[in-house]
């Protein structure tokens, strides 16, 4: 409901209705929100004993993310990895959209990628796969590394450093294990400083064209993306994008910029379990989403 449809119906409703009005409206508004938490919380539930299910047998080092699907991990991982499996709905049907859409794809640029999930799932489906699985946290690379020597992949190459617009050092701070940019201040002892390149320099260096590209960069996105204009040009991947509003305001970039970025390149954008919307719609995010965003 707009702000013009608001005013009209405010003209034209009896003044004794309207503190009735307002509310039965924060009623349904409550109650609306109380349906969607539990549901949530039922979803949750039966995506734990699926889970739980799964790993009946499993060893501390070993999940099990899918039927069919295991893997070797730090046992300090396993959390992380839980929300990709029951605690986060939204994570469970990212990663369920990642598998289902990248089975026929053979190289993977994984942006962000802390532990390794994606990277490792997608070295695990088989076939000629290669990722490269790029990280600037110290405390979570050491873990990728972990994982990655466990499940004797020799098709995952592991990249110290933050991606970004331009070659040099970028000032980060911790939140977890996470290497944020967004948001820090001062001089906490959390704080690092990274080396940071051009996903374009890289993958040259490399001789690694992706077909699939996954960033998780916590409001970094736009610069990531501005560092990779020639890559997504030459090898148009399938790009899984988490979208952080409020963070990439923190950045003094403008959210307008993705829908630049994907709109001059020819690309649709789908909402992990919404569907399709417009390109230009993602300018009008306020909260975190997770997007899909194919070439065509």
């Amino acid at each position: 409901m707009n702000d013009s449809t608001k005013a009209i119906l405010r003209q034209l409703t009896p003044p004794i209705l309207l503190p009735l009005g307002a509310s039965l409206l924060r009623s349904w508004r409550r109650h609306q929100t109380a349906d969607i938490q539990e549901d949530e919380h039922e979803t949750v539930l039966l995506l734990k004993e699926q889970h739980k299910r799964r790993n009946a047998t499993s060893a501390a080092n070993e999940i099990v993310i899918r039927d069919g699907l295991s893997l070797k991990i730090h046992p300090e991982c396993r959390f992380g990895f839980d929300h990709f499996c029951f605690i986060a709905p939204v994570m469970v049907e990212e990663l369920n959209c990642f598998i289902a859409n990248t089975r026929e794809k053979t190289s993977l640029l994984d942006i962000g990628a802390l532990h390794g999930i994606f990277s490792l799932v997608f070295a695990a489906s088989g076939g000629p796969k290669r990722a490269v699985a790029v990280d600037a946290s110290p405390l979570a690379f050491a873990r990728l590394l972990y994982n990655i020597h466990k499940n004797e992949y020799d098709n995952i190459t592991p990249v110290e450093c933050a991606l970004s617009d331009a070659e040099g050092t970028l000032q980060m701070h911790y939140e977890w294990e996470h290497a944020v940019a967004a948001g820090g201040t001062g001089s906490s002892p959390t704080r690092l400083t990274t080396r940071k390149r051009r996903a374009d320099e890289l993958c040259e260096s490399l001789s690694f064209s992706p077909d699939v590209v996954k960033i998780d960069v916590e409001g970094h996105e736009v610069k990531v993306l501005r560092g990779m204009s020639g890559l997504i040009e030459r090898c148009r991947p399938l790009v899984f994008l988490e979208v952080h509003p409020q963070r990439i305001a923190q950045e003094n970039d403008d959210i307008a910029d993705l829908v630049e970025i994907f709109g001059s390149k020819r690309y649709r954008a789908f909402v992990v379990g919404s569907g399709g919307i417009a390109i230009q719609d993602i300018a009008t995010f306020t909260q975190d989403q997770r997007v899909m965003l194919t070439p065509y």
